[in-house]
């Protein structure tokens, strides 16, 4: 090759190689192609004689020709290089829209393609110059379906996700379907139509926001916050660092310090109906569509103070809010205002027969209170099933009616007093707590001592036979324990997991480009003119 004289130079200008560098260049690629392919049987026998006569010392005209016969059976990596010798070299193998074409894909500074020097659908089978053309002037939001449609079935998934965040591809087009990877389908599928995905996909993909959402609907709750974490949600003004499921964990329980959080994190028209939430216990009246759902009862319940007796004719979330109500006015001594739900109770024919049972157990406590035994009894015999506990509470009416009036004992439940429930283990803390809270109220300490003397003597004398029992069943005025399910967001696309634009996606693209290309080399050189690249 040093030896190159005039007379060799001459007769490399036949296969359209200008120059001892452009030769030396053209012979080392010649030279490669010849052994790669010299055992390749796809590969031409004339394209192989071609290149052998070339490096012999007589080059032809039909090289360009027998090169790119040569790549289009080669690998793409062998495009490349071939391609960057016809770009270096100036080689005139290319038609003048090849020519601006490869300055494109070649060159380092962008340039502008014209569009009619821009290869044809035809020409640009697999939609690779365009795809390649739009990465490097941004212009992906341009490229048209048919275009997308080329590109999806062979472009790293990394331009996938960029072709779907320019918007070009949606789920309409199902683009996953496209693929051949399973794992690039499920992926693909997860970006742009999760709806779409299962448990099993989502763990495929470790998906953990997929996974997170779906063991909340399962109820495998997160764990409550500790003290630890309570504490400083107290400090932070009632902020915690609890996901999105934590909040909604903890609104299902009541927690009203969570709707903060969970305005931050809920899409906005999740927010919005945790606003109708809050904003619908300043009367207690909701839209429809939020009372039906049980997990927010809690929330509710503990947004909202009734002021007035509850109508429970106008939900069951009402009918269990009046039954509460009433049972939390006894509990808290307010008889004027527990009678005045109780009556709306037992005039609600429709309640539950549970929730109803407990209605007129009130009422015939109610009127205990008042020593009128027979509109007690009256109200008892309004309970279909007689349980164990409506039994006694007959009993205790019937042994105190024939009683004098002045050998009856208290009728009221010391235990209700205490704002417990019938029996409940926790009475003495309860007895401390509230003489704490009245040391300076003489007649209410009196009507604890009262209270906490009758307990411990009954329990003394395990005879707890005078104590009318209320409620029947506490599980009537509990609240379900039913989650959110309105509140609960829609899954989210995955995010993407590959980088944008990243230099590998786009040299994988450019090579198919370059692949793509070769049918615009001519079968013999053309004549370089007087603005032609030459290397002497």
């Amino acid at each position: 090759m040093a030896g190159l004289d005039g007379f060799a130079l001459r007769r490399w200008r036949k296969a359209g190689v200008f120059g001892a560098d452009a030769v030396r260049r053209v012979e080392r690629l010649l030279t490669d192609l010849r052994d790669t392919r010299s055992n390749d049987a796809t590969a031409p026998d004339w394209a192989l004689q071609v290149l052998a006569r070339c490096l012999e010392g007589d080059p032809v005209a039909q090289l360009p020709s027998a090169v790119r016969a040569l790549l289009e059976h080669g690998d793409p990596h062998e495009v490349v290089t071939a391609m960057a010798v016809v770009h270096e070299a100036g080689l005139p193998w290319l038609t003048p829209q090849g020519q601006t074409r490869l300055e494109h894909l070649m060159g380092s500074e962008l340039t502008f393609v014209p569009r009619e020097m821009r290869p044809t659908l035809t020409e640009d089978a697999s939609g690779a110059f365009a795809a390649q053309y739009s990465l490097r002037h941004d212009g992906l939001a341009g490229l048209s379906p048919t275009l997308c449609a080329r590109i999806l079935p062979w472009a790293p998934v990394g331009i996938v996700d960029d072709l779907i965040d320019g918007g070009v591809v949606t789920k309409d087009g199902k683009p996953w379907k496209a693929r051949s990877d399973a794992w690039e389908r499920d992926y693909l599928r997860a970006r742009l139509a999760p709806e779409q995905v299962d448990q099993e996909t989502a763990e495929t993909l470790g998906w953990q926001e997929y996974l997170r959402r779906r063991s909340f609907l399962d109820g495998e709750h997160a764990d409550a916050v500790d003290g630890e974490a309570a504490d400083l949600a107290g400090e932070n003004g009632g902020e915690t660092d609890d996901d999105v499921y934590g909040l909604l964990e903890r609104a299902a329980e009541g927690d009203v310090g969570a709707i903060k959080g969970l305005e931050y994190l809920l899409p906005r028209y999740l927010v919005l109906r945790l606003r109708q939430i809050r904003d619908g216990a300043l009367t207690g009246s909701w839209p429809a569509e939020i009372v039906a759902d049980r997990g927010l009862w809690r929330l509710m319940a503990a947004l909202w103070e009734p002021k007035a007796a509850v109508s429970p004719r106008r939900s069951t979330f009402h009918a269990l809010s009046a039954l509460r109500h009433a049972y939390d006015s006894i509990c808290a001594g307010d008889l004027k205002r527990a009678r005045a739900q109780v009556e709306l109770l037992v005039g609600h024919v429709q309640a539950d027969p549970g929730q109803r049972a407990e209605a007129w157990n009130m009422s015939a406590y109610l009127a205990l209170l008042d020593e009128n035994l027979d509109g007690a009894l009256a109200a008892l015999g309004q309970i279909g099933e007689d349980s164990p506990r409506t039994a006694h509470n007959r009993e205790l009416l019937e042994r105190r009616r024939t009683r004098a009036r002045n050998d009856r004992t208290h009728p009221s439940n010391p235990y209700l007093e205490l704002g417990l429930p019938h029996q409940s283990p926790f009475w003495k803390q309860r007895y401390r707590d509230l003489r704490r809270e009245f040391a300076d109220d003489r007649e209410e300490a009196a009507r604890l001592n009262r209270a906490m003397r009758r307990i411990q003597q009954a329990e003394q004398q395990e005879d707890l036979s005078d104590f009318f029992v209320l409620p029947l069943d506490a599980d009537a005025f509990r609240l379900p324990d039913d989650l959110p399910v309105t509140l609960v967001p829609p899954v989210e696309p995955l995010p993407r997991r590959t980088a944008p634009r990243h230099p590998d996606d786009v040299e994988t693209v450019r090579r198919r480009a370059l692949a793509d290309l070769l049918p615009t080399l001519l079968n013999a050189p053309r004549r370089p003119d007087h603005q032609h690249r030459t290397t002497s």
